[in-house]
């Protein structure tokens, strides 16, 4: 059958704009380094590349959530290692307060150093971060942890709720301890003690031994308590830390992963890249030699 110089042409003008769209193709992807340029180039590749993409953005935000749970842990930690440090110092001066033999002057003495350790103790409880969130109040961050009474006595403010943080898939950490779990101890607590130690010691009565001894018992209880929770951030931190490592490998297997799904093969685009350009050149030279029999034919 006899080809016309339209169907000629139509068939030339076909291969050039069907080279000319894979040589665009190839140097869009030279130019950006990637395979796939779009959901069509290969559509099975592309979703595991957006499901890979899903994965890596909610590993970056467990790693940032564990790297926030850390820092509010480290810092409850610190305040809660001074308040340990205070509550020796208590006991040691309610040891000292409790020998028989001392002068009032050395009562009034230890008194006003109680006096200070209280309100040390209690500064520990009330500490807030750089946006000015009470780290001891539960999840009432926005109120001091422990409130001292007009007419004497203190009360705990806040909750001991508990700010609950997603540190891997399935998988929460508690981010904060609050007074109320460590210093309530059923509705008395070590800074209402110190207060009745202080005014026997200010003003002894019959009552001074007891009330000296109460208060150690108290304090103790107090002091485990604090201990206890120092010793659970320290669990908790391991458990972040490995959570950590696990999060790491994850993310450098997502990485490695999605590489090899769309990262150009720059020796096999430089080949197709060559490819194309010869057929263009070829189709080009085709074109125009048809031309010119044509163009001879007709004269």
């Amino acid at each position: 059958m006899r080809v016309s110089d339209t169907q000629f042409s139509q068939l030339m003008l076909t291969s050039l704009s069907k080279n000319n769209q894979g040589l665009g193709e190839v140097l869009a992807q030279m130019s950006t380094g990637q395979r796939l340029l779009k959901l069509s180039d290969n559509p099975i590749d592309s979703i595991n590349l957006l499901n890979l993409d899903r994965e890596n953005s909610a590993i970056n935000q467990y790693q940032d959530n564990i790297s926030n749970v850390k820092t509010a842990l480290s810092s409850q930690e610190v305040h809660l290692m001074a308040a340990s440090d205070t509550l020796k110092d208590m006991r040691d001066t309610l040891l000292l307060a409790s020998n028989g033999a001392i002068s009032d002057a050395d009562r009034e003495s230890y008194a006003n150093k109680l006096v200070s350790l209280r309100d040390a103790f209690m500064s520990s409880f009330n500490v807030q971060d750089e946006e000015g969130n009470y780290l001891f109040s539960g999840t009432q961050s926005d109120v001091p942890a422990i409130t001292a009474q007009p007419a004497g006595g203190y009360i705990f403010e806040g909750n001991s709720d508990k700010r609950v943080v997603t540190v891997a898939k399935g998988v929460t950490m508690e981010a904060n301890f609050a007074s109320q779990e460590m210093l309530d101890l059923g509705g008395n607590n070590i800074l209402n003690q110190i207060d009745a130690a202080i005014t026997e010691l200010q003003a002894p009565t019959a009552n001074l031994n007891n009330t000296l001894q109460a208060t150690l018992n108290t304090l103790d209880i107090t002091h485990d308590n604090v201990l206890a929770a120092v010793t659970d951030i320290g669990g908790r931190h391991n458990n972040l830390d490995l959570m950590e490592t696990s999060h790491g490998d994850n993310k450098l297997f997502v990485e490695a992963v999605t590489n090899d799904l769309e990262a150009l093969d720059y020796g096999e685009a430089s080949v197709r890249l060559n490819n194309y350009m010869a057929a263009l050149q070829a189709t080009q030279a085709s074109y125009m030699k048809i031309n010119d029999l044509s163009l001879f034919n007709r004269l």
